[in-house]
Formats: C-alpha cells, structure tokens, sequence
C-alpha cells in the first residue's frame, strides 16, 4: 500500500472498481472490484478496506447513473448547475451534490450529481478525491476515437446492464445518452431509437461496440442479424501495468484499457 500514488474509483449501479495507480507514470499496481446492493455496502467497504485506509489521498471518483447533462462551455454559468440538470433530471440538493467536468478541450461541460453521503464517508478517507459523473470518462474516450469517422458513425460503450451511446454525423457529435438495459429487447429498441432519430441507414452506418455484450443480453451473432456494419473493438489503450495486475483487461471494462490521466 506504501507505494500507492493516486486511485481511480468507478462507481456503477451494482459494481465498484478501484484501481491504484503507482509513481509518477501513474502504473496500475492493483484492483478490486466490488460487488454490492445497496449504499449501506458501499459506506461499509470505506470504512474497512484496506485500499482506502492507504496512505494516500489523491485520485477520481467517476459515478456512473441517469442523473447527467451536458451544457456547451461556452454557455455554462457554474452557479446554474442544478438549473442544467433540472431540465433533464430530478435534483435534490439536500441530498446530492452538483459536479461537472470539461471534455472535448473544455469545449463541454458533464454536469451531474453524487450523494452528498458518499462524498462524507471518501471525503474522510481520500480529502483530495475528485468526484465526476462516469460519462466524463466515457464521451472522453470517445472523442479520442474521432479521426477518419465515416458519415453516420454509432459508438457503443457497455458495462454491466447499461450503456452508452454516441451518435457522430459527419464527424461532429450529434447525441450521448445513457440507458439501462435489462434484456436484449430494450437494448434493440434504444439503438433503433437512435439510429430513427439520426436518420441513419442501419444497414450501411458504422457501430462500433466497446465492452461485453453479454452485459446488454445480447451477443455478436444477434446484433449481425440487425446490423451490418458493427464492430466489437478493443479500446485504445493508454494505460500501463505493473507486472501482475495485467489480469484486469479481462474484465473488458473501459477503465482496464483507457483513463482520463490524473494532474496530481
């Protein structure tokens, strides 16, 4: 634990993955991945793993959940956070905090909200944890992966019963949402949905599916039926591994291949 220099923690509706990172190249020394319930775990596994007893206090914390927007920088007051994502969600403030995070060379801005509970209990534990919604990590990765984009372009971003979905037009974002997906029949109905919207010709536009599509109760075969022009692709990778935590790109999650680097 000596040797830890920073943690990224990635926070879904049933998983919590926390990757340590090592030296000044930010190495990935470690993971643990967590499975849990309710909020009652998540508070428990603060309060007694060792990970976060570590004499360390700098990282991320992305929060993967429905509560987001996105709001161009240039219009983006932050005062008026929870204004933004009261168009597009329920706010709480008495329980929940407003974060936001520039991508896309600060051109957008990802506004969304974390438990003011949970922020407590890390803030006790890591004082210099910051705390962004997951679709900062995601839409990130994405716009990395813009050069030589045909016409009508589908990315696909799953993890465990959700995903994300960008449509690009032209080369130029068009829509990002994020949708949770229970069995095959709502993942089809939400890609078809997109591609409606997008007027794009599903036969023709490229997909380009990142993850396990057994998270989306699909597989490659049935999306072939639908689709002729989709991809499972590896991310590019631009993280590095101490030898031995390789292990973790198994697991297909987009943390184990590409992460916002972290300014400590």
């Amino acid at each position: 634990m000596q040797a830890i220099s920073s943690l990224s923690l990635f926070l879904y509706e049933k998983l919590l993955v926390v990757i340590a990172h090592a030296g000044e190249n930010k190495d990935i020394t470690a993971t643990y991945t967590y499975s849990f319930q309710d909020q009652k775990t998540i508070q428990h596994l603060i309060e007694t793993e060792a990970i976060f007893n570590a004499p360390n206090t700098v990282g991320k914390l992305y929060v993967h959940h429905q509560k987001f927007t996105l709001v161009p920088t240039s219009l983006f007051n932050p005062s008026q956070g929870a204004r933004y994502l009261s168009f597009a969600t329920e706010v709480n403030e008495l329980e929940e905090s407003v974060t936001y995070t520039g991508v896309s060379n600060n051109t957008i801005q990802i506004l969304g909200m974390a438990n003011k509970n949970l922020i407590d209990s890390l803030d006790k534990k890591l004082p210099e944890l910051e705390i962004t919604h997951g679709a900062a990590h995601v839409l990130g990765f994405f716009l990395t992966q813009t050069k030589d984009l045909l016409n009508q372009e589908l990315f696909i971003h799953a993890s465990p019963d959700c995903m994300y979905l960008a449509a690009f037009n032209e080369g130029e974002l068009n829509l990002f949402n994020r949708f949770i997906i229970t069995d095959e029949a709502a993942f089809l109905r939400y890609l078809f949905t997109f591609i409606q919207q997008m007027a794009f010709d599903r036969t023709h536009c490229k997909i380009r599916f990142f993850g396990n599509p057994e998270w989306l109760h699909t597989n490659m075969d049935n999306m072939e039926l639908y689709f002729k022009n989709i991809h499972l692709i590896t991310p590019t990778q631009n993280v590095s591994y101490l030898k031995g935590a390789e292990s973790f790109m198994n697991t297909q999650l987009l943390e184990a291949f590409w992460q916002q680097k972290i300014v400590s």
